[in-house]
């Protein structure tokens, strides 16, 4: 090879491929980390969840549900997967008046630690608790079970799983009858005086990737189905962080830091891609879903008996407005406004403009032209954005202050563009930007989430069920700007 070819093969390489204390959102959909937008037991609906692992490797991972007001945990396991396995679960509703505890499902055979009670073989199952949110842990936000009924779902990759010293990875590998060999010995490890509770990086070498995850929102008697990928980080750890099943870690604060103690996120902006680089590992992740702006359709056309949910979750909001991690200030750390009940009330607001248009393109915003004037704000960790009424397509809870009146002016069905940097006056919001070691500074705030849409044709035979449901991810944009630099470019 000519020697000026390899050095230009070697400049590209040093561009493209990030350090291994640098997350990147991976494009093509697998990685180390899982960050599902939504899942809820309400109005009927269920959530069925996979996690897949397509690689020739042990896989250990932290699963995290939490719930959608301030990102407090509800349930937490640990989940061992062998080469190539998938693990499946669905959350559904213990009550009978569909207002108690959620609970989580599964008749899949992979080891969790602790072990799912139920049979051998079949469904096994175990409700989610209020423990995080309640009594000593009171956020100021609502201390009922039914709290645990919606939110969002993290996985993260612990490490991979090998037999060097235990077999750990032919105790969890299926055999021939699609049971593993031995996920009694993989409990016992974290039992008192088990290898694990002795050492946790036994049988454990760095996290590889290679996940990818899905979820279905389903309703059965109503015959709704919407899915969402899930999204995927990558680079998140070069070291083992393998933990006992009630450890709050590994979080999404905790990825890999280089050797002066900084997290970079490559950040995709244009074509290209940009480094960022911070202190805290949960800014690096915040910087991967920044986003000024949020755009996706709506209908509510009643001639369709269509209803449109926008489903917004800030994956890493609880890190910069709960208390437990930010004190009890009532400001709340950037890029966020106010910490979790600063105002006694269950929520931490951070203004929000929308402008919503129809189909051909007329548009409105709801400043002077809406007749009830509101301050838009996504108020929870998770929230539900509704069109025309204050009926929710998903049966949500975590609706956001005001609907959108998208029927006060006719507008049945169209696309809205919600503004992440300024409030539904059209000023800015100061506190909307995090800034980077390194100068750069994206304007908006950390999202991710979709779009749900339901139709009921009305003409068909009665009895007879005809809802067609749909979802469609959040589409954004993103504002960057270098303070280091002095024309403010980015990079």
């Amino acid at each position: 090879m000519h020697n000026s070819l390899r050095a230009a093969i070697a400049v590209t390489l040093a561009v493209v491929v990030a350090p291994a204390s640098a997350v990147v959102l991976n494009a093509r959909g697998t990685g180390q980390v899982l960050i599902y937008p939504y899942y809820t037991v309400n109005a009927g609906n269920g959530t069925l969840l996979s996690v897949v692992n397509t690689t020739d490797k042990g896989k250990a991972l932290k699963v995290r549900f939490l719930e959608g007001y301030n990102g407090r945990d509800v349930l937490s396991f640990n989940l061992y997967l062998s080469p190539f396995d998938v693990w499946v679960a669905q959350t559904f509703d213990t009550s009978s008046d569909g207002t108690g505890v959620a609970a989580v499902a599964s008749n899949d055979n992979s080891c969790t630690v602790p072990v799912f009670p139920g049979a051998e073989q079949g469904p096994k199952r175990v409700s989610f608790r209020d423990a995080g949110y309640s009594g000593t842990n009171n956020d100021g936000g609502p201390t009922g079970l039914d709290r645990t009924r919606e939110g969002y779902v993290e996985i993260i990759e612990m490490g991979e799983v090998t037999n060097a010293s235990h077999g750990t990875l032919s105790a969890i590998t299926h055999s021939s009858t699609g049971v593993p060999g031995n996920c009694v010995q993989v409990a016992q490890a974290w039992a008192p005086g088990g290898y694990w509770a002795t050492d946790p990086t036994a049988d454990l070498s760095v996290p590889g990737g290679g996940l990818y995850g899905s979820e279905s929102i389903i309703d059965v008697a109503e015959g709704t189905l919407y899915t969402v990928n899930a999204e995927v980080i990558d680079g998140f750890s070069s070291t083992v962080q393998h933990t006992d099943p009630g450890n709050v870690a590994p979080d999404l604060n905790t990825a890999s830091k280089s050797a002066n103690a900084t997290v970079s996120a490559f950040v995709p902006v244009g074509s290209g891609s940009v480094e960022a680089v911070y202190t805290n590992a949960e800014d690096a992740i915040s910087a991967l879903f920044m986003a000024d702006a949020i755009y996706n359709e709506y209908v509510v056309d009643p001639n369709v008996g269509a209803m449109t949910d926008w489903i917004v979750t800030l994956p890493t909001k609880r890190y910069y407005t709960d208390p437990a991690f930010v004190g009890n200030a009532p400001l709340a750390r950037k890029p966020f406004d106010l910490t979790f009940a600063a105002l006694n009330q269950p929520g931490a607001s951070s203004p929000i403009g929308p402008l919503f248009f129809d189909r051909e393109e007329s548009g409105f915003s709801c400043d002077s032209q809406c007749w009830l004037q509101v301050g838009y704000g996504l108020t929870y960790v998770t929230n539900a954005i509704t069109f025309g009424s204050d009926a929710s397509a998903l049966g949500s809870n975590l609706r956001i202050n005001q609907r959108i009146w998208t029927d006060y002016f006719g507008l049945f069905s169209g696309h809205m563009r919600i503004s992440l940097t300024s409030d539904s006056l059209g000023a800015t919001d100061q506190n909307h930007v995090l800034s980077s070691l390194n100068g750069v500074v994206f304007s908006g705030l950390p999202v991710i989430g979709f779009a749900a849409t339901n139709y009921v044709n009305g003409n068909v035979v009665p009895g007879v069920l005809a809802n067609f449901s749909g979802a469609f991810p959040q589409r954004t944009t993103v504002d960057c700007s270098n303070a280091a630099n002095t024309e403010g470019e980015c990079p």
